[in-house]
């Protein structure tokens, strides 16, 4: 086990998923602060165990939120407790969890579409990630990495937590990227003027929270 484990993570993303926990138990790091020692190894992302939820804005304040779903992911940690790792988000399970019915269906049909991240052109996007320094007292670590979405990559920094909940270990991040970096560009401030209260915020931000094991 990673203690036997690995919070964009968001774990990038980046995107997620249910995170439930065995009946009867809680979280063995609540209200305590023990350090978590990572084992060396290759550990499988359980996608099941996992989440991955956005958020987007529009100038008028307007929110829509969501969820994605994990094809798969691995972690990797070395004999200093290194960690770096990759997850590849499922871009076609783009789901709408703020609306209901058939203005749920629209959004999601139009996020799907190449009016945003045209997922039958592109069905996947990835998170790489790495640390640059073990864990520090309160199991936080510092990765940095790379998102990539419709082929197009840039650099992603982010703080995740290091949460122990038998019998994973969780990674746990919120990331933030800007859409309009992958030719995302309807409704974004940065490609057409005069949009008013229907502007879209161009950054996007991604809870996720990774489980291995």
């Amino acid at each position: 086990m990673i203690i036997k484990y690995f919070s964009l993570a968001s774990i990038i993303l980046l995107f997620m998923v249910g995170c439930g926990k065995k009946s009867g138990t809680k979280d063995s790091n609540v209200g305590t602060t023990s350090y978590l020692n990572l084992e060396e190894g290759s550990y499988n992302i359980v996608r099941e165990k996992s989440e991955l939820k956005w958020t987007g804005k529009e100038l008028s304040s307007k929110t829509h939120t969501g969820i994605l779903f994990l094809k798969e992911g691995r972690i990797n940690i070395d004999s200093n407790g290194m960690i770096e790792g990759k997850i590849v988000i499922d871009m076609t399970s783009i789901n709408v969890t703020d609306l209901q019915g058939e203005w749920k269906d629209k959004l999601e049909g139009h996020l799907k579409s190449p009016d945003f991240f045209g997922v039958e052109k592109f069905p996947t996007a990835f998170i790489t990630f790495q640390s640059n320094k073990k864990p520090n007292k309160e199991n936080k670590i510092n990765l940095d990495g790379e998102l990539t979405i419709k082929d197009m990559t840039h650099p992603l920094s982010f703080t995740a937590d290091l949460l122990h909940t038998e019998p994973f270990l969780k990674v746990q991040a919120i990331l933030s990227f800007d859409r309009s970096k992958y030719d995302v560009r309807f409704r974004s401030g940065k490609y057409f003027e005069n949009l008013g209260d229907k502007l879209i915020l161009d950054d996007i931000d991604i809870d996720i929270i990774l489980a291995s094991e």
